[in-house]
């Protein structure tokens, strides 16, 4: 595990997916005028984040003309973390407990359940099962 993966806030996480939507390196100027659209966001709020991600080891910035950032840590290597986190935390590590509560509390409908049951027959078919 990526030893900052726990520390990375919400807000630097809007940064993150910021970077992460790109296929690029962003500049300030980049970041600032995507994220001031979506959260109205000063450009100091902007550069404090990216120090802070840097600081981290979540991001890199390039010196060319102007700094370059891109991200080091992928959205899938943050979301699994973050995923098991929250199982962890609020389902005592099951999984299961997880899905029945989002079946419970109507957030998965019907098709998302057949969706759900195709996804785990197709996986268990590959591991041979």
């Amino acid at each position: 595990m990526w030893e900052a993966e726990s520390k990375i806030t919400d807000a630097e996480m809007e940064v993150m997916g910021a970077l992460w939507a790109s296929e690029e390196p962003m500049t300030l100027a980049q970041l600032k005028a995507a994220l001031a659209e979506s959260h109205g966001w000063s450009g100091d709020t902007t550069k404090t984040l990216l120090r802070r991600l840097c600081g981290k080891g979540a991001v890199e910035q390039e010196k060319r003309k102007v700094y370059y950032y891109r991200p080091l840590v992928a959205r899938e290597q943050l979301g699994q973390y973050r995923t098991r986190r929250l199982i962890d935390k609020l389902y005592a590590g099951s999984a299961k407990a997880m899905v029945a509560a989002l079946v419970e509390h109507r957030q998965l409908g019907p098709e998302d359940v057949d969706e759900l049951r195709t996804f785990f027959q197709e996986m268990w078919e590959k591991e041979g099962n």
